[in-house]
């Protein structure tokens, strides 16, 4: 509005932003309580939920990428997830992840379905329902678990990070995995 003639002086000029970041603080489940959780189960808790989160514990991976991850995006030979990340595709060069998968991730996500011809069918990896339906059921799970921390699907991304720093892994590695364009956010992710 400045540069258009609109106002003369911008309103923001002088006006310092400050976060408090025990405000914003994620809480980081740790390895123990990562254990906790996946050894819970409960009655009537939804299977694809619980193999979606504990996916995105090992991958780092968030809820706007797994709610959309196919079979084509697992290269099963080269135990390789490929996908671009939904919250930067179209805006960075960096929007394309590649992410290893071990034998246990491969056992979560399965084979790969197939028709009745036994041609593959290229389908969801979870079929999740919405985002909400997905956060009351992690809620429920990590109260059945005794576990007091508000953990949330990002959460999972998050205790991804400092687990595998906690574990000798370099920041570098690590940026690189989360799909990170620099290492600024990535230095960013709270401590457990």
């Amino acid at each position: 509005a400045c540069e258009d003639g609109l106002i003369g002086k911008n309103p923001s000029t002088g006006i310092a932003c400050t976060v408090d970041r025990d405000i914003l603080r994620k809480d980081i489940l740790s390895l123990a309580e990562e254990q906790q959780l996946i050894s819970t189960t409960y009655t009537g808790q939804n299977p694809e939920i619980r193999r979606a989160f504990i996916f995105c514990l090992y991958t780092g991976i968030r809820f706007c990428d797994v709610i959309n991850l196919k079979y084509s995006n697992v290269d099963y030979s080269n135990k390789i997830l490929r996908f671009e990340q939904a919250k930067t595709k179209g805006h960075s060069s960096k929007s394309g992840v590649a992410i290893p998968l071990n034998n246990g991730l491969l056992k979560l996500i399965g084979n790969t379905p197939a028709n009745d011809k036994g041609e593959p069918v290229d389908g969801l990896l979870f079929h999740l329902p919405s985002h909400t339906a997905c956060s009351r059921s992690l809620k429920a799970w990590t109260k059945k678990a005794g576990i007091a921390k508000h953990i949330t699907w990002h959460c999972a991304r998050h205790s991804f990070a400092v687990n595998i720093l906690n574990n000798g892994a370099n920041i570098k590695t690590v940026s690189g995995l989360l799909g990170h364009s620099g290492l600024q956010m990535t230095e960013n992710i709270p401590e457990s």
